[in-house]
């Protein structure tokens, strides 16, 4: 019988798990979320979701997540404490974003356009929107003006350790955001400068592989 995760990754919007699969360290599994359509685009249904996915764990496990995944890997950290046992967040969207959405989307379709994104995933994603755009905008409007102070409050308040990593490059959750979204945890703050912005990992599996692992133990 394979051995459960002991640290559980959460993609960012419109990604699917198998993207960030390569970047992840042994005993490390991504999620894959509810598709846009099952949840009408509520930020309140993913944090149900993953809140669910940390009460079916025999175990506390190490949470992390990139960009939307950051900002429920929080919600969640806040609601379950005693469930997680540290949280890396890459990139966490949780404070009011300045990036217009039209400019992030033109980047998400760039990226897509580009092959920076292996084919099959590529493909994926760009269906997910697809399929149910008005809940793909939905959530996206609501991660872009999330304020979820009161709940990093919360965890800074359960003293769970936590590391915030930001991205000189990244245009979209900006290395100052991720360093105020730390402020507010109480985390650790660290500071990369691989280009891609936003999606830097995607040419730099083997610096998030190290990023999980240095920080997560």
């Amino acid at each position: 019988m394979p051995r459960a995760a002991t640290g559980l990754f959460v993609p960012g919007w419109g990604a699917p798990a198998a993207l960030y699969q390569e970047g992840l360290p042994d005993g490390w599994a991504a999620l894959d979320p509810p598709r846009f359509g099952d949840t009408a685009g509520s930020l309140e249904a993913y944090r149900r979701w993953l809140v669910g996915q940390l009460d079916s764990r025999a175990t506390p496990v190490e949470l992390a997540g990139h960009s939307m995944g950051g900002a429920l890997a929080i919600l969640a950290a806040a609601a379950r404490p005693n469930r997680v046992e540290r949280l890396v967040l890459l990139s966490p969207a949780g404070l009011p974003l300045s990036k217009p959405f039209r400019k992030s989307l033109g980047d998400f379709a760039g990226q897509l356009a580009s092959g920076r994104y292996p084919l099959s995933i590529g493909a994926r994603a760009g269906l997910a929107v697809a399929q149910a755009p008005r809940a793909a905008l939905r959530l996206a409007q609501a991660l872009r003006h999330a304020d979820l102070s009161p709940e990093m409050k919360l965890v800074y308040r359960s003293r769970i350790p936590s590391t915030v990593i930001g991205c000189l490059s990244d245009t979209l959750v900006t290395a100052s955001h991720c360093e105020q979204v730390a402020a507010r945890l109480g985390s650790v703050y660290r500071e990369l400068g691989p280009p891609g912005g936003h999606m830097w990992m995607l040419n730099a599996w083997p610096q998030m592989r190290l990023e999980l692992a240095s920080t997560a133990r």
